[in-house]
């Protein structure tokens, strides 16, 4: 006699339940967290440019002369 517990699906569902709500979890973090696609949508020309600057790819006249082309 079952009494009434579960659902029929025995482990299988466990499994499936237990997925769904750590998939759950993890995008509620996720969205809280802001690391979704935001990061590609900020890259505007000038962020990149300072990435690349910070990063030492170009030199200070190079930033500075592109950025002045970028604002005009």
């Amino acid at each position: 006699m079952m009494m009434g517990y579960g659902s029929g699906f025995g482990i299988f569902g466990l499994v499936i339940n237990f997925l769904l709500i750590v998939g759950v979890i993890y995008l509620v973090i996720k969205w809280v967290r802001g690391d979704g696609n935001s990061r590609f949508i900020d890259n505007t020309p000038e962020r990149i440019l300072d990435e690349r600057f910070a990063r030492g790819e170009i030199t200070e006249e190079e930033y500075y002369r592109m950025k002045s082309i970028l604002r005009d």
